[in-house]
């Protein structure tokens, strides 16, 4: 018998994937704590995976373990070099949330350079005669920089060109001919395209050691009275000095759905900023889109134990060998 823990709360509809097979246990924990991961770990054959660390410490006791199985796309929680180093695939759900978190990007970019949230409280506050005080931008016509050219990043500069943006996109491991195909011009350096994007959106992984790639040196680079998104990971973006861009008015707005710390210290001074919009890390988690990760993450924890993995699913794919 196979025996699965669900770490993160899943759809009815992924568990009864699960309840269908007469080979296969599991067991669901929220949430579980790094002591719950040690404490089941060698009796464990996948971990379908939230945001708890999974460490080296946890995957040493593993001694059947076959996949690690990330409910998203994000794996900073992840010690990826220990697993590979026991062979033990990681997977993520591919492209379920591409579409959702793209979508949820673009809110912010539309949020950010229409007030959204200011306009919204000026209402419900009777000051309705703010909207004849405050500049709003469209986003026709201007440039966009997207930062990172994945799943999710083909699908926010899609969306952008849709709204007859000027898209750019720097990945130095994207295919340049594939960029250019869909009629976006192509960077290896994202450097090279801040002075002329009025917004710039990011779609990245984290760093492995957590240090941000836009810190004052960037958004000095930046186009003055440029916009800012985030839906990656908050250790992209060097806080204090996005907190000065803003204040000091050379960046015009911002919307994160990410930060450094989940969820923000009440004294983190961007949230008293009226020109950045936040969410709390909810990019992917509509109705759909939480459904079809749930499903993705529930098959690749399935798939491993049957032994036909999706290779294009697995991080390190070292691991399948030939």
């Amino acid at each position: 018998m196979a025996t699965i823990l669900v770490g993160r709360a899943t759809d009815p509809v992924a568990l009864a994937l699960l309840d269908q097979r007469g080979d296969v246990d599991y067991e669901v924990i929220e949430t579980p704590t790094v002591a719950d991961l040690d404490a089941r770990i060698a009796d464990l054959d996948a971990v379908l995976l939230g945001m708890t660390p999974f460490t080296e410490a946890t995957i040493a006791k593993a001694t059947r373990l076959k996949v690690v199985s990330r409910f998203g796309v994000g794996y900073d929680n992840v010690d990826v070099a220990a697993l590979t180093a026991r062979g033990i695939p990681l997977t993520t759900v591919g492209d379920a949330n591409a579409v959702t978190v793209a979508e949820h990007a673009l809110m912010l970019m539309l949020a950010a350079s229409r007030e959204l949230v200011v306009h919204d409280a000026a209402v419900r506050g009777g000051n309705y005669g703010l909207r004849g005080r405050r500049k709003r931008a469209d986003l026709w016509r201007k440039t966009v920089l997207v930062i990172g050219f994945g799943r999710i990043g083909q699908r926010v500069a899609r969306l952008c060109a849709a709204l007859e943006m000027t898209v750019i996109v720097a990945d130095p491991f994207a295919e340049p001919a594939a960029a250019q195909a869909a009629g976006f011009r192509h960077l290896k350096d994202f450097h090279d395209g801040l002075g002329e994007a009025d917004f710039v959106t990011l779609h990245m992984p984290g760093q492995p050691d957590g240090a941000p790639v836009l810190g004052r040196a960037e958004f000095a680079a930046m186009k003055p009275g440029a916009f800012l998104v985030n839906t990656a990971r908050g250790t992209l973006i060097d806080e204090a000095a996005l907190h000065q861009a803003l204040t000091g008015g050379h960046l015009r707005g911002a919307g994160l759905d990410v930060t450094r710390q989940e969820p923000p210290e009440p004294g983190n001074p961007l949230l008293g900023l009226e020109n950045l919009v936040l969410t709390p890390h909810i990019g992917s988690l509509t109705e759909e889109g939480v459904a079809r990760m749930a499903m993705e993450s529930v098959r690749n924890c399935l798939d491993a134990i049957d032994g036909r993995l999706r290779p294009d699913y697995v991080v390190n794919q070292e691991v399948l060998g030939g």
